[in-house]
């Protein structure tokens, strides 16, 4: 049994993998946030060093507070680079190198070796499981937190946060308020990678071929300011009389943000079932190693 299951976890670490590396975002080049592998992440540091040494910087604790936010970013996305491919390629490695050994053994052609293999499996699994979690936490954050830096639609010049209608702000008396913008946090009114799945951020037959009289005719506008307030006033009572909401004009020409949502949220759930394979994997080389004298199991 400990030779089974210590062959069928170092075999599903080698599938999973592999189906990971097939969907991940970066190494597919999905993620065209261009090149997070060769940001200068030391310029921002630098740039963050400067500000904070120089007490007479102009507005120094806005600026200093927002590039903090740019360095750690950057610092993120690097990390999430160099994890992506660092990882996945030596989790299929790792665990491929298993799988075979798992195999000898299974068939009892390896025996005397139990014991090394043990030791190999223990620390494949151990390393795996820290490696590829440090690696889903990098892009988890990145995932649900982070606002993409452009469009990966033709048709959204900008990610403005959409209702499932495509609005992002409703009347409200004589002006409109930002359905998503909220005070002191930051990036209320950005959508996030998370958000992209969602149909306002894809192709909608309705919003390029509007029926007459629909709700989106002249109610649609491209406008940045609830990106960074939470009322728009400059809008005329004429439109003020016709729209209930404003909806964003740029519309999604295709479902290029739907295939970057599913293809990032595909490879977290295949890391995260390699992190469960890893202790498997760990467990089953401690029991092998821990087997006596090196005997058959």
């Amino acid at each position: 049994m400990k030779k089974t299951l210590f062959l069928v976890f170092s075999a599903c670490i080698v599938v999973f993998s592999i189906i990971s590396i097939c969907t991940a975002p970066i190494i597919n080049g999905v993620l065209s946030e261009g090149s997070w592998g060769t940001n200068n992440c030391k310029l921002e540091e630098d740039k963050y060093k400067n500000i904070k040494d120089n007490k007479n910087y102009p507005d120094r604790d806005n600026k200093l507070k927002e590039q903090k936010k740019v360095k750690n970013k950057c610092n993120r996305e690097k990390a999430m680079y160099g994890l992506e491919y660092s990882s996945l390629i030596l989790d299929v490695t790792l665990g491929f190198i298993c799988a075979v050994l798992g195999l000898l053994h299974y068939f009892d052609v390896a025996k005397p070796f139990e014991k090394i293999t043990g030791i190999i499996g223990l620390s494949t699994g151990v390393i795996t499981f820290v490696l590829t979690l440090v690696y889903i936490c990098y892009s988890g954050y990145i995932f649900t937190k982070q606002v993409p830096s452009h469009s990966y639609d033709s048709g959204l010049s900008y990610k403005l946060k959409l209702d499932k209608e495509g609005a992002y702000a409703k009347k409200d008396g004589n002006q409109y308020k930002c359905l998503y913008y909220k005070n002191n946090k930051d990036n209320s009114g950005y959508a996030k990678f998370s958000d992209l799945g969602k149909r306002q951020y894809n192709y909608e037959k309705k919003r390029h071929y509007p029926e007459d009289n629909s709700k989106y005719t002249g109610c649609e506008f491209d406008n940045t300011v609830c990106l960074s307030q939470e009322y728009i006033t400059t809008y005329s009572s004429t439109i003020l009389d016709k729209c209930e909401y404003l909806y964003l004009s740029s519309k999604a020409n295709s479902f290029g943000n739907k295939y970057l949502f599913d293809m990032w949220v595909t490879t977290i759930i295949f890391t995260c079932l390699i992190c469960v394979c890893a202790i498997g994997l760990a467990v089953f080389g401690f029991l092998l190693f821990n087997s006596s004298g090196g005997s058959g199991l």
